[in-house]
């Protein structure tokens, strides 16, 4: 089925103008519950009360109110709000260029497809083909949902991917964490990188991963639903955490061939997985006898 265009905007850097649509890219497959009122089994309803007047409010009477001050607010409607996003804002004004590997992961937000509108087809592929050709992507100002954002346009697949972004105010600081500093030998560092080489793989596939806990649950529901009684199985107590040899650990996952792989790999890069830890055992033989 395909999919419904969720807003116009036009691309824009010098003089080149595309007009594009967006288009959800992700959806969610998490499994919602419905609040029930438990003796009777009715869903029960979201409602907003007013301590002011004592009562229960209707959608319809509620305004959006900005906090200036302690129990006073600035108040907008819907349609200020939309009186903001002008057809101006619309535009996403192409700042700069850059290698993608120079933005960290840890801003991106949410993803979009952006599909060519109506009579933007051929400057549409042009920008794609000129991004994919140079390694280049294009950080862009957007207004939308309220806000001014910051995105990042990038070639994917046939076409462009626009991913919102988070400013650099919005992203914590990483000091702000607690970390416990150890040092590290030489030894355990070269052992690491025996079993990081062990564990790669040439390509990444989404495909070999899925969402195990989503499918026991599913499971679940569909037992309860034909009106099977779920027991619940007893766990195990916690035990205190070993106090583990790094260089020892290290030298058992290698010995051990590939560590545990995600379920759903592949039978190919399976049967490549003992001849890989043959290969691997050796250099590992030959590394603690120089040692």
């Amino acid at each position: 089925m395909a999919l419904r265009p969720l807003r116009n905007a036009t691309i824009t850097f010098g003089l080149v103008s595309i007009p594009v649509r967006f288009y959800s890219a992700t959806k969610s497959e998490d499994i919602h519950f419905n609040l029930l009122h438990e003796s009777c089994g009715t869903r029960v309803n979201r409602k907003w009360w007013c301590p002011y007047h004592e009562k229960i409010v209707s959608s319809d009477e509620l305004v959006r109110g900005y906090a200036v001050s302690k129990n006073k607010y600035v108040t907008f409607t819907d349609e200020e709000i939309e009186a903001l996003e002008t057809d101006d804002n619309r535009a996403l004004d192409i700042t700069e260029f850059v290698d993608l590997s120079q933005i960290d992961p840890v801003f991106y937000e949410k993803a979009y497809y952006l599909g060519p509108a109506p009579g933007g087809g051929k400057t549409y592929n042009l920008l794609a083909t000129a991004m994919k050709d140079q390694n280049k992507v294009a950080v862009a100002r957007m207004v939308a949902g309220g806000k001014e954002n910051i995105v990042v346009v990038r070639p994917f697949e046939e076409g462009l991917i626009l991913h919102t972004m988070y400013y650099a105010d919005e992203v914590r600081d990483f000091t702000a964490i607690d970390l416990e500093r150890g040092q590290v030998k030489e030894k355990e560092v070269k052992l690491a990188e025996m079993l990081i080489n062990e564990l790669t793989e040439k390509k990444f596939d989404p495909l070999q991963y899925k969402d195990e806990y989503r499918e026991r649950l599913m499971d679940r529901i569909h037992a309860k639903a034909q009106g099977k009684t779920i027991v619940a199985e007893e766990r195990e107590e916690e035990k205190p955490g070993e106090v583990i040899d790094i260089m020892e650990a290290l030298r058992r996952s290698l010995e051990g061939g590939r560590a545990a792989a995600p379920r759903g790999r592949t039978r190919a890069s399976a049967k490549r997985a003992p001849a890989a830890a043959r290969k691997t055992r050796e250099v590992a033989s030959r590394k603690r006898k120089a040692s």
